[in-house]
Protein backbone atom coordinates (compact mmCIF):
# COMPACT_ATOMS: atom_id res chain seq x y z
CA UNK A 1 0.00 0.00 0.00
CA UNK A 2 2.82 2.38 0.89
CA UNK A 3 4.45 1.69 -2.47
CA UNK A 4 1.16 2.50 -4.22
CA UNK A 5 0.82 5.80 -2.39
CA UNK A 6 4.41 6.71 -3.25
CA UNK A 7 3.83 5.89 -6.92
CA UNK A 8 0.64 7.96 -7.00
CA UNK A 9 2.48 10.89 -5.39
CA UNK A 10 5.23 10.68 -8.02
CA UNK A 11 2.70 10.58 -10.84
CA UNK A 12 0.85 13.58 -9.35
CA UNK A 13 4.10 15.56 -9.06
CA UNK A 14 5.02 14.84 -12.67
CA UNK A 15 1.57 15.80 -13.91
CA UNK A 16 1.59 18.94 -11.83
CA UNK A 17 5.05 19.89 -13.07
CA UNK A 18 4.06 19.26 -16.67
CA UNK A 19 0.95 21.37 -16.11
CA UNK A 20 3.12 24.14 -14.74
CA UNK A 21 5.30 23.96 -17.85
CA UNK A 22 2.19 24.54 -19.94
CA UNK A 23 1.13 27.55 -17.88
CA UNK A 24 4.61 29.03 -17.45
CA UNK A 25 5.69 32.04 -19.48
CA UNK A 26 7.13 31.07 -22.83
CA UNK A 27 10.93 31.22 -23.22
CA UNK A 28 12.29 34.36 -24.84
CA UNK A 29 14.02 33.49 -28.13
CA UNK A 30 17.47 35.02 -28.66
CA UNK A 31 18.37 35.09 -32.33
CA UNK A 32 21.35 37.44 -32.32
CA UNK A 33 19.44 40.53 -33.39
CA UNK A 34 20.55 43.58 -31.35
CA UNK A 35 17.59 44.33 -29.15
CA UNK A 36 16.29 45.54 -25.79
CA UNK A 37 13.43 43.48 -24.39
CA UNK A 38 11.17 44.32 -21.43
CA UNK A 39 10.84 41.03 -19.59
CA UNK A 40 7.49 41.58 -17.87
CA UNK A 41 5.41 39.25 -20.03
CA UNK A 42 8.10 36.54 -19.85
CA UNK A 43 8.21 36.33 -16.04
CA UNK A 44 6.82 33.78 -13.60
CA UNK A 45 6.36 35.00 -10.01
CA UNK A 46 6.25 33.28 -6.62
CA UNK A 47 5.64 35.02 -3.28
CA UNK A 48 7.28 33.30 -0.31
CA UNK A 49 5.86 34.99 2.84
CA UNK A 50 7.63 32.60 5.22
CA UNK A 51 11.01 32.73 3.41
CA UNK A 52 10.95 28.92 3.37
CA UNK A 53 12.46 28.29 -0.06
CA UNK A 54 16.11 28.31 -1.05
CA UNK A 55 18.59 26.96 -3.61
CA UNK A 56 17.82 23.38 -2.63
CA UNK A 57 14.20 23.70 -3.80
CA UNK A 58 14.85 24.98 -7.30
CA UNK A 59 14.68 21.56 -8.98
CA UNK A 60 11.72 20.46 -6.89
CA UNK A 61 8.63 20.08 -9.16
CA UNK A 62 6.35 21.08 -6.28
CA UNK A 63 8.30 24.32 -5.80
CA UNK A 64 8.19 25.09 -9.52
CA UNK A 65 4.48 24.39 -9.63
CA UNK A 66 3.88 27.30 -7.27
CA UNK A 67 5.10 29.88 -9.80
CA UNK A 68 2.46 31.80 -11.71
CA UNK A 69 2.82 33.87 -14.87
CA UNK A 70 2.91 37.61 -14.22
CA UNK A 71 -0.51 38.73 -15.37
CA UNK A 72 -0.04 42.38 -14.34
CA UNK A 73 1.88 45.11 -16.15
CA UNK A 74 4.72 45.27 -13.64
CA UNK A 75 6.33 43.34 -10.81
CA UNK A 76 5.96 46.09 -8.19
CA UNK A 77 4.61 44.97 -4.81
CA UNK A 78 5.17 47.98 -2.56
CA UNK A 79 6.50 47.35 0.94
CA UNK A 80 6.54 43.63 1.59
CA UNK A 81 8.18 41.32 4.14
CA UNK A 82 7.97 38.35 1.76
CA UNK A 83 10.68 36.80 -0.37
CA UNK A 84 9.83 37.24 -4.04
CA UNK A 85 10.98 34.69 -6.59
CA UNK A 86 11.20 35.43 -10.31
CA UNK A 87 11.71 32.83 -13.02
CA UNK A 88 12.20 33.27 -16.75
CA UNK A 89 13.69 31.31 -19.64
CA UNK A 90 15.77 32.39 -22.62
CA UNK A 91 16.40 30.26 -25.68
CA UNK A 92 19.12 30.62 -28.29
CA UNK A 93 17.39 29.71 -31.53
CA UNK A 94 20.12 31.23 -33.70
CA UNK A 95 23.09 29.67 -35.46
CA UNK A 96 25.79 31.11 -33.19
CA UNK A 97 26.45 31.25 -29.44
CA UNK A 98 24.86 34.38 -27.92
CA UNK A 99 25.76 36.70 -25.06
CA UNK A 100 23.01 38.69 -23.36
CA UNK A 101 22.70 40.65 -20.12
CA UNK A 102 19.62 41.06 -17.99
CA UNK A 103 19.26 44.16 -15.86
CA UNK A 104 17.40 44.59 -12.59
CA UNK A 105 16.92 48.36 -12.54
CA UNK A 106 16.11 49.11 -8.88
CA UNK A 107 19.43 49.47 -7.02
CA UNK A 108 18.01 49.57 -3.45
CA UNK A 109 17.01 45.90 -3.15
CA UNK A 110 18.71 44.49 -0.06
CA UNK A 111 19.23 40.86 -1.13
CA UNK A 112 19.33 39.62 -4.73
CA UNK A 113 20.23 35.96 -5.31
CA UNK A 114 20.39 34.55 -8.86
CA UNK A 115 20.76 30.97 -10.08
CA UNK A 116 21.08 30.03 -13.77
CA UNK A 117 20.24 26.49 -14.94
CA UNK A 118 20.56 24.70 -18.25
CA UNK A 119 18.14 21.82 -17.85
CA UNK A 120 18.91 20.41 -14.42
CA UNK A 121 22.52 21.62 -14.42
CA UNK A 122 23.41 24.78 -12.51
CA UNK A 123 25.64 26.95 -14.72
CA UNK A 124 26.35 29.88 -12.42
CA UNK A 125 24.96 31.83 -9.48
CA UNK A 126 25.41 35.19 -7.77
CA UNK A 127 24.67 36.44 -4.27
CA UNK A 128 24.50 40.23 -4.32
CA UNK A 129 22.27 43.12 -3.25
CA UNK A 130 22.44 46.51 -1.59
CA UNK A 131 23.24 44.92 1.80
CA UNK A 132 26.26 43.11 0.39
CA UNK A 133 29.60 44.43 -0.84
CA UNK A 134 29.45 46.20 -4.19
CA UNK A 135 32.12 43.82 -5.45
CA UNK A 136 29.64 40.95 -5.23
CA UNK A 137 28.00 42.19 -8.46
CA UNK A 138 29.11 40.38 -11.61
CA UNK A 139 29.24 43.70 -13.49
CA UNK A 140 30.26 46.87 -11.65
CA UNK A 141 27.21 49.04 -12.24
CA UNK A 142 24.82 51.00 -10.01
CA UNK A 143 21.98 48.65 -11.06
CA UNK A 144 22.19 44.85 -11.02
CA UNK A 145 23.52 43.43 -14.30
CA UNK A 146 23.81 39.67 -14.89
CA UNK A 147 25.53 38.22 -18.01
CA UNK A 148 24.37 35.04 -19.74
CA UNK A 149 26.10 33.02 -22.48
CA UNK A 150 23.93 30.58 -24.45
CA UNK A 151 25.18 27.83 -26.78
CA UNK A 152 23.35 27.16 -30.06
CA UNK A 153 19.94 25.65 -29.29
CA UNK A 154 20.40 26.00 -25.53
CA UNK A 155 17.60 27.07 -23.20
CA UNK A 156 18.56 28.54 -19.82
CA UNK A 157 16.25 29.09 -16.86
CA UNK A 158 16.99 31.97 -14.49
CA UNK A 159 15.75 31.96 -10.89
CA UNK A 160 16.02 35.17 -8.88
CA UNK A 161 15.11 35.72 -5.23
CA UNK A 162 14.57 39.26 -3.91
CA UNK A 163 14.30 40.27 -0.25
CA UNK A 164 14.23 43.90 0.93
CA UNK A 165 12.98 46.15 3.70
CA UNK A 166 12.05 48.83 1.18
CA UNK A 167 9.62 48.71 -1.75
CA UNK A 168 9.80 45.64 -3.97
CA UNK A 169 10.34 46.80 -7.57
CA UNK A 170 11.40 44.06 -9.99
CA UNK A 171 11.93 45.73 -13.33
CA UNK A 172 13.83 43.38 -15.63
CA UNK A 173 15.21 44.19 -19.08
CA UNK A 174 17.21 41.95 -21.40
CA UNK A 175 19.97 43.51 -23.51
CA UNK A 176 21.67 42.07 -26.55
CA UNK A 177 25.47 42.08 -26.73
CA UNK A 178 25.60 45.31 -28.74
CA UNK A 179 22.84 47.24 -26.98
CA UNK A 180 23.90 47.45 -23.34
CA UNK A 181 26.92 49.75 -23.67
CA UNK A 182 25.14 52.59 -25.54
CA UNK A 183 22.34 52.50 -22.97
CA UNK A 184 24.80 52.67 -20.06
CA UNK A 185 26.73 55.53 -21.69
CA UNK A 186 23.54 57.54 -22.22
CA UNK A 187 22.40 56.82 -18.68
CA UNK A 188 25.63 58.05 -17.09
CA UNK A 189 25.70 61.09 -19.37
CA UNK A 190 22.23 62.04 -18.11
CA UNK A 191 23.26 61.49 -14.49
CA UNK A 192 26.40 63.56 -15.07
CA UNK A 193 24.28 66.44 -16.33
CA UNK A 194 21.78 65.98 -13.48
CA UNK A 195 24.28 66.02 -10.62
CA UNK A 196 26.54 68.49 -12.43
CA UNK A 197 23.58 70.85 -12.47
CA UNK A 198 23.19 70.41 -8.71
CA UNK A 199 26.90 71.06 -8.18
CA UNK A 200 26.82 74.21 -10.29
CA UNK A 201 23.69 75.39 -8.46
CA UNK A 202 25.34 74.76 -5.08
CA UNK A 203 28.47 76.73 -6.08
CA UNK A 204 26.38 79.65 -7.34
CA UNK A 205 24.29 79.71 -4.15
CA UNK A 206 27.45 79.54 -2.02
CA UNK A 207 28.98 82.52 -3.84
CA UNK A 208 25.74 84.47 -3.49
CA UNK A 209 25.65 83.73 0.23
CA UNK A 210 29.26 84.82 0.70
CA UNK A 211 28.55 88.08 -1.14
CA UNK A 212 25.11 88.87 0.22
CA UNK A 213 24.95 87.00 3.56
CA UNK A 214 21.20 86.43 3.16
CA UNK A 215 20.25 83.53 5.45
CA UNK A 216 17.84 82.20 2.81
CA UNK A 217 20.86 81.43 0.60
CA UNK A 218 22.45 79.35 3.40
CA UNK A 219 19.33 77.26 3.96
CA UNK A 220 18.90 76.77 0.23
CA UNK A 221 22.52 75.60 -0.03
CA UNK A 222 22.06 73.01 2.72
CA UNK A 223 18.88 71.79 1.04
CA UNK A 224 20.58 71.44 -2.36
CA UNK A 225 23.54 69.55 -0.87
CA UNK A 226 21.50 67.18 1.31
CA UNK A 227 18.92 66.44 -1.38
CA UNK A 228 21.46 65.86 -4.16
CA UNK A 229 23.44 63.57 -1.82
CA UNK A 230 20.27 61.62 -1.08
CA UNK A 231 19.59 61.27 -4.79
CA UNK A 232 23.11 59.89 -5.30
CA UNK A 233 22.38 57.25 -2.66
CA UNK A 234 18.90 56.58 -4.07
CA UNK A 235 20.26 55.96 -7.58
CA UNK A 236 23.02 53.65 -6.36
CA UNK A 237 25.82 55.98 -7.47
CA UNK A 238 26.99 56.69 -3.91
CA UNK A 239 27.30 52.94 -3.24
CA UNK A 240 29.25 52.44 -6.46
CA UNK A 241 31.69 55.34 -6.07
CA UNK A 242 31.73 56.50 -2.43
CA UNK A 243 31.26 53.49 -0.10
CA UNK A 244 31.40 50.23 -2.15
CA UNK A 245 32.81 48.33 0.82
CA UNK A 246 30.37 49.73 3.40
CA UNK A 247 26.84 48.57 2.55
CA UNK A 248 25.62 49.11 6.11
CA UNK A 249 26.73 52.73 5.97
CA UNK A 250 24.67 53.05 2.83
CA UNK A 251 21.63 51.74 4.70
CA UNK A 252 22.09 54.45 7.34
CA UNK A 253 22.92 57.24 4.90
CA UNK A 254 19.64 57.16 2.99
CA UNK A 255 17.26 57.90 5.90
CA UNK A 256 19.75 60.42 7.32
CA UNK A 257 20.11 62.33 4.05
CA UNK A 258 16.38 62.21 3.34
CA UNK A 259 15.55 63.49 6.83
CA UNK A 260 18.16 66.25 6.57
CA UNK A 261 16.83 67.34 3.18
CA UNK A 262 13.28 67.60 4.61
CA UNK A 263 14.56 69.54 7.64
CA UNK A 264 16.53 72.04 5.55
CA UNK A 265 13.70 72.36 3.03
CA UNK A 266 11.32 73.39 5.80
CA UNK A 267 13.86 75.89 7.12
CA UNK A 268 14.49 77.30 3.64
CA UNK A 269 10.75 77.61 2.98
CA UNK A 270 10.25 79.49 6.24
CA UNK A 271 13.04 81.90 5.42
CA UNK A 272 12.07 82.33 1.77
CA UNK A 273 8.41 83.09 2.44
CA UNK A 274 8.83 85.03 5.69
CA UNK A 275 6.51 82.59 7.49
CA UNK A 276 7.27 83.91 10.97
CA UNK A 277 5.72 87.23 9.92
CA UNK A 278 3.08 85.84 7.55
CA UNK A 279 1.73 83.00 9.73
CA UNK A 280 3.02 82.55 13.31
CA UNK A 281 0.91 79.38 13.64
CA UNK A 282 2.61 77.71 10.65
CA UNK A 283 5.96 78.91 11.95
CA UNK A 284 5.38 77.10 15.27
CA UNK A 285 3.97 74.02 13.53
CA UNK A 286 7.07 73.73 11.33
CA UNK A 287 9.25 73.98 14.43
CA UNK A 288 7.41 71.02 16.01
CA UNK A 289 7.84 69.01 12.79
CA UNK A 290 11.56 69.77 12.72
CA UNK A 291 11.90 68.54 16.31
CA UNK A 292 10.32 65.23 15.23
CA UNK A 293 12.76 65.02 12.32
CA UNK A 294 15.67 65.49 14.72
CA UNK A 295 14.24 62.59 16.73
CA UNK A 296 14.31 60.42 13.60
CA UNK A 297 17.94 61.40 12.97
CA UNK A 298 18.90 60.38 16.49
CA UNK A 299 17.09 57.03 16.10
CA UNK A 300 18.64 56.06 12.74
CA UNK A 301 21.86 54.45 14.09
CA UNK A 302 19.87 52.25 16.50
CA UNK A 303 16.83 51.32 14.38
CA UNK A 304 16.47 48.98 11.42
CA UNK A 305 15.72 50.67 8.13
CA UNK A 306 12.44 48.77 7.78
CA UNK A 307 11.20 50.22 11.08
CA UNK A 308 12.05 53.76 9.95
CA UNK A 309 10.26 53.62 6.61
CA UNK A 310 6.77 54.24 7.97
CA UNK A 311 7.56 57.17 10.35
CA UNK A 312 9.75 58.83 7.71
CA UNK A 313 6.97 58.43 5.15
CA UNK A 314 4.45 60.01 7.56
CA UNK A 315 6.78 62.92 8.36
CA UNK A 316 7.50 63.33 4.67
CA UNK A 317 3.77 63.63 4.00
CA UNK A 318 3.35 66.13 6.86
CA UNK A 319 6.28 68.14 5.53
CA UNK A 320 4.70 68.30 2.07
CA UNK A 321 1.42 69.50 3.61
CA UNK A 322 3.30 72.23 5.50
CA UNK A 323 5.25 73.20 2.40
CA UNK A 324 2.10 73.63 0.31
CA UNK A 325 0.33 75.41 3.18
CA UNK A 326 3.20 77.87 3.58
CA UNK A 327 3.16 78.59 -0.15
CA UNK A 328 -0.60 79.15 -0.27
CA UNK A 329 -0.67 81.38 2.84
CA UNK A 330 2.31 83.42 1.64
CA UNK A 331 0.73 83.83 -1.81
CA UNK A 332 -2.51 85.09 -0.25
CA UNK A 333 -0.48 87.55 1.84
CA UNK A 334 1.07 88.96 -1.32
CA UNK A 335 4.56 87.43 -1.09
CA UNK A 336 5.97 87.68 -4.61
CA UNK A 337 8.21 84.60 -4.27
CA UNK A 338 5.25 82.37 -3.36
CA UNK A 339 4.06 82.14 -6.97
CA UNK A 340 7.30 80.55 -8.16
CA UNK A 341 7.46 78.46 -4.99
CA UNK A 342 4.02 76.92 -5.59
CA UNK A 343 4.80 76.31 -9.25
CA UNK A 344 8.02 74.52 -8.28
CA UNK A 345 6.24 72.22 -5.87
CA UNK A 346 3.36 71.50 -8.22
CA UNK A 347 5.86 70.08 -10.74
CA UNK A 348 7.74 68.14 -8.08
CA UNK A 349 4.56 66.67 -6.59
CA UNK A 350 3.45 65.44 -10.00
CA UNK A 351 6.70 63.49 -10.41
CA UNK A 352 6.55 62.29 -6.79
CA UNK A 353 2.98 61.08 -7.21
CA UNK A 354 3.99 58.98 -10.23
CA UNK A 355 6.87 57.49 -8.27
CA UNK A 356 4.75 56.52 -5.25
CA UNK A 357 2.06 55.04 -7.48
CA UNK A 358 4.84 52.90 -8.92
CA UNK A 359 6.19 52.03 -5.44
CA UNK A 360 2.80 50.71 -4.33
CA UNK A 361 2.33 48.78 -7.57
CA UNK A 362 -0.49 50.93 -8.98
CA UNK A 363 1.33 51.93 -12.17
CA UNK A 364 4.03 50.11 -14.20
CA UNK A 365 7.72 50.41 -13.42
CA UNK A 366 9.19 52.37 -16.34
CA UNK A 367 11.48 55.31 -17.03
CA UNK A 368 8.83 57.98 -16.40
CA UNK A 369 7.46 56.49 -13.17
CA UNK A 370 10.90 55.58 -11.80
CA UNK A 371 12.68 58.84 -12.63
CA UNK A 372 9.64 61.13 -12.65
CA UNK A 373 10.28 62.70 -9.27
CA UNK A 374 13.97 63.17 -10.08
CA UNK A 375 13.09 65.03 -13.25
CA UNK A 376 10.45 66.95 -11.30
CA UNK A 377 12.94 67.74 -8.55
CA UNK A 378 15.42 69.27 -10.99
CA UNK A 379 12.71 71.47 -12.52
CA UNK A 380 11.62 72.27 -8.98
CA UNK A 381 15.09 73.56 -8.13
CA UNK A 382 15.02 75.83 -11.19
CA UNK A 383 11.77 77.44 -10.04
CA UNK A 384 12.94 77.57 -6.41
CA UNK A 385 16.00 79.46 -7.62
CA UNK A 386 13.68 81.91 -9.36
CA UNK A 387 11.63 82.22 -6.16
CA UNK A 388 14.81 82.84 -4.18
CA UNK A 389 15.88 85.52 -6.65
CA UNK A 390 12.52 87.27 -6.30
CA UNK A 391 12.72 87.05 -2.50
CA UNK A 392 16.26 88.43 -2.37
CA UNK A 393 15.24 91.28 -4.66
CA UNK A 394 12.29 91.94 -2.36
CA UNK A 395 14.51 91.86 0.74
CA UNK A 396 16.97 94.25 -0.84
CA UNK A 397 14.12 96.56 -1.72
CA UNK A 398 12.78 96.34 1.82
CA UNK A 399 16.25 97.02 3.22
CA UNK A 400 16.26 100.26 1.22
CA UNK A 401 12.77 101.40 2.26
CA UNK A 402 11.73 103.38 5.32
CA UNK A 403 8.69 101.55 6.73
CA UNK A 404 7.01 104.66 8.18
CA UNK A 405 7.02 106.89 5.09
CA UNK A 406 7.46 104.38 2.28
CA UNK A 407 10.38 106.44 0.95
CA UNK A 408 13.88 105.13 0.37
CA UNK A 409 16.06 105.18 3.49
CA UNK A 410 19.42 106.75 4.30
CA UNK A 411 21.41 103.66 3.33
CA UNK A 412 19.96 103.75 -0.16
CA UNK A 413 20.40 107.52 -0.31
CA UNK A 414 24.13 107.21 0.37
CA UNK A 415 24.50 104.58 -2.37
CA UNK A 416 22.47 106.54 -4.92
CA UNK A 417 24.15 109.89 -4.20
CA UNK A 418 27.59 108.38 -4.75
CA UNK A 419 26.43 106.80 -8.03
CA UNK A 420 24.71 109.93 -9.34
CA UNK A 421 27.65 112.11 -8.31
CA UNK A 422 29.98 109.89 -10.38
CA UNK A 423 27.61 110.10 -13.37
CA UNK A 424 27.39 113.90 -13.10
CA UNK A 425 31.17 114.13 -13.59
CA UNK A 426 30.54 113.83 -17.32
CA UNK A 427 30.46 117.04 -19.37
CA UNK A 428 27.06 118.76 -19.52
CA UNK A 429 25.62 116.43 -16.85
CA UNK A 430 23.39 118.08 -14.25
CA UNK A 431 22.76 117.08 -10.66
CA UNK A 432 20.84 118.90 -7.95
CA UNK A 433 20.15 117.98 -4.33
CA UNK A 434 17.50 119.08 -1.85
CA UNK A 435 17.86 118.70 1.93
CA UNK A 436 14.51 119.06 3.72
CA UNK A 437 13.62 119.45 7.41
CA UNK A 438 10.22 119.60 9.13
CA UNK A 439 10.02 122.86 11.07
CA UNK A 440 9.66 122.68 14.88
CA UNK A 441 8.99 118.96 14.73
CA UNK A 442 10.19 118.24 18.27
CA UNK A 443 7.79 120.83 19.64
CA UNK A 444 4.98 119.30 17.55
CA UNK A 445 5.71 115.85 18.98
CA UNK A 446 5.74 117.17 22.54
CA UNK A 447 2.40 118.92 22.02
CA UNK A 448 0.46 116.34 19.99
CA UNK A 449 2.28 113.08 20.71
CA UNK A 450 4.46 110.73 18.65
CA UNK A 451 1.51 109.08 16.91
CA UNK A 452 0.53 112.43 15.43
CA UNK A 453 4.17 113.07 14.57
CA UNK A 454 4.34 109.76 12.70
CA UNK A 455 1.22 110.70 10.78
CA UNK A 456 2.83 114.01 9.75
CA UNK A 457 5.89 112.15 8.46
CA UNK A 458 3.67 109.75 6.51
CA UNK A 459 1.77 112.67 4.96
CA UNK A 460 5.02 114.36 3.98
CA UNK A 461 6.16 111.07 2.42
CA UNK A 462 2.95 111.02 0.37
CA UNK A 463 3.56 114.63 -0.70
CA UNK A 464 7.07 113.75 -1.90
CA UNK A 465 5.74 110.79 -3.90
CA UNK A 466 3.05 112.99 -5.46
CA UNK A 467 5.30 115.92 -6.41
CA UNK A 468 8.59 114.27 -7.38
CA UNK A 469 8.82 112.50 -10.71
CA UNK A 470 11.60 110.47 -12.28
CA UNK A 471 14.52 110.72 -12.49
CA UNK A 472 14.15 112.39 -9.08
CA UNK A 473 14.01 110.26 -5.92
CA UNK A 474 13.01 111.16 -2.36
CA UNK A 475 14.56 109.68 0.79
CA UNK A 476 13.97 109.83 4.50
CA UNK A 477 17.40 110.72 5.76
CA UNK A 478 16.60 110.32 9.43
CA UNK A 479 14.14 111.63 12.02
CA UNK A 480 12.28 114.57 10.46
CA UNK A 481 14.95 115.17 7.81
CA UNK A 482 14.50 114.22 4.14
CA UNK A 483 16.57 114.43 0.97
CA UNK A 484 15.79 114.54 -2.75
CA UNK A 485 18.27 113.58 -5.47
CA UNK A 486 17.52 115.23 -8.82
CA UNK A 487 19.64 113.87 -11.69
CA UNK A 488 19.60 115.81 -14.97
CA UNK A 489 18.04 118.75 -13.15
CA UNK A 490 19.40 122.33 -13.18
CA UNK A 491 19.47 124.60 -10.15
CA UNK A 492 16.52 126.66 -11.44
CA UNK A 493 14.42 123.53 -12.03
CA UNK A 494 15.29 122.29 -8.53
CA UNK A 495 14.30 125.61 -6.98
CA UNK A 496 10.93 125.52 -8.76
CA UNK A 497 10.27 121.96 -7.55
CA UNK A 498 11.36 122.82 -3.99
CA UNK A 499 8.97 125.78 -3.83
CA UNK A 500 6.10 123.65 -5.18
CA UNK A 501 6.87 120.98 -2.58
CA UNK A 502 6.95 123.57 0.25
CA UNK A 503 3.60 124.99 -0.78
CA UNK A 504 2.03 121.51 -1.08
CA UNK A 505 3.09 120.50 2.44
CA UNK A 506 1.89 123.78 3.95
CA UNK A 507 -1.52 123.46 2.27
CA UNK A 508 -2.19 119.71 2.14
CA UNK A 509 -0.78 118.18 5.32
CA UNK A 510 -3.83 117.90 7.64
CA UNK A 511 -2.22 119.61 10.63
CA UNK A 512 -2.15 123.36 11.15
CA UNK A 513 1.25 124.98 11.23
CA UNK A 514 3.22 122.11 9.70
CA UNK A 515 5.84 123.54 7.34
CA UNK A 516 9.20 122.51 5.90
CA UNK A 517 12.49 124.24 5.16
CA UNK A 518 14.52 123.27 2.09
CA UNK A 519 18.14 123.72 1.12
CA UNK A 520 18.98 123.39 -2.59
CA UNK A 521 22.39 122.84 -4.15
CA UNK A 522 23.49 122.08 -7.69
CA UNK A 523 26.78 120.48 -8.57
CA UNK A 524 27.50 123.36 -10.93
CA UNK A 525 27.23 125.77 -8.00
CA UNK A 526 30.69 124.85 -6.74
CA UNK A 527 33.72 122.65 -7.10
CA UNK A 528 32.69 119.56 -5.17
CA UNK A 529 35.25 116.78 -5.02
CA UNK A 530 32.98 114.15 -3.46
CA UNK A 531 29.31 113.41 -2.97
CA UNK A 532 29.83 114.16 0.71
CA UNK A 533 30.93 117.70 -0.19
CA UNK A 534 27.71 118.17 -2.18
CA UNK A 535 25.63 116.97 0.75
CA UNK A 536 27.41 119.31 3.19
CA UNK A 537 26.65 122.22 0.86
CA UNK A 538 22.95 121.25 0.74
CA UNK A 539 22.88 120.94 4.53
CA UNK A 540 24.45 124.43 4.77
CA UNK A 541 21.72 125.80 2.52
CA UNK A 542 19.10 124.15 4.77
CA UNK A 543 20.70 125.76 7.81
CA UNK A 544 20.46 129.16 6.14
CA UNK A 545 16.76 128.54 5.36
CA UNK A 546 16.04 127.70 9.00
CA UNK A 547 18.08 130.68 10.19
CA UNK A 548 16.02 132.94 7.93
CA UNK A 549 12.80 132.04 9.70
CA UNK A 550 11.97 128.55 8.32
CA UNK A 551 9.22 127.66 5.80
CA UNK A 552 11.38 128.78 2.92
CA UNK A 553 13.81 127.60 0.23
CA UNK A 554 17.48 128.56 0.36
CA UNK A 555 20.01 128.02 -2.41
CA UNK A 556 23.67 127.28 -1.88
CA UNK A 557 26.15 129.63 -3.56
CA UNK A 558 29.86 129.41 -2.73
CA UNK A 559 30.50 132.16 -0.21
CA UNK A 560 26.90 133.36 -0.50
CA UNK A 561 23.57 131.69 0.25
CA UNK A 562 20.28 133.16 -1.04
CA UNK A 563 17.00 133.02 0.84
CA UNK A 564 13.78 132.85 -1.16
CA UNK A 565 10.03 132.78 -0.66
CA UNK A 566 9.75 133.18 3.11
CA UNK A 567 6.09 134.11 3.64
CA UNK A 568 7.02 135.97 6.80
CA UNK A 569 9.64 138.21 5.13
CA UNK A 570 10.28 139.77 1.79
CA UNK A 571 12.44 137.83 -0.71
CA UNK A 572 16.00 139.09 -0.40
CA UNK A 573 19.44 137.96 -1.37
CA UNK A 574 21.72 137.19 1.52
Amino acid sequence: MARLNLALLMVWSIVTFQGHQVLAAAPLPIDGTPTVVEMTRHLDILEDPEAQYGREHILDPLFNARFEPLYRESANYGFSQSDWWVRFRVENDGDLPQKVTFKLDYPLLDIVDVWVFSGTREITSWETGNRRLFGSRPIKHRDFLFPLTLAVGETQTVYMRVRTQGPVNIGLTLFGEQTLLPQVETEYLVFGAYFGGFLLLALCVLLLYLMDRQIAFLWYLTYVLSYSSYMMAFNGLAFQYLWPNSPEFGQVSRPVLLTLSIFFLLQFSRSLLGIKRVSPFLHRSVTVLQVLLVGILLAVPFTAYGNLVQPISVLNLLALLHIISMGVVAHRKGEQAAKYYLLAWSIFLLGLMLYYLKVFGLVPHNFVTHYGFQIGSFIEFVFLSAALGVRVKQLRYQSHIDELTGLANRRYFDEELDEEFAISSRPQAELSLMIVDVDHFKRFNDEYGHAAGDKVLREIGKAFKAQIRRPGSAYRYGGEEFAVILPRTTADEAITLAERLRQHVMEEVPFDGVTISIGVVSRRDGRFLTASDLFVAGDEALYKAKAAGRNCVAVYIPGLTSKMENPNTDSVMA
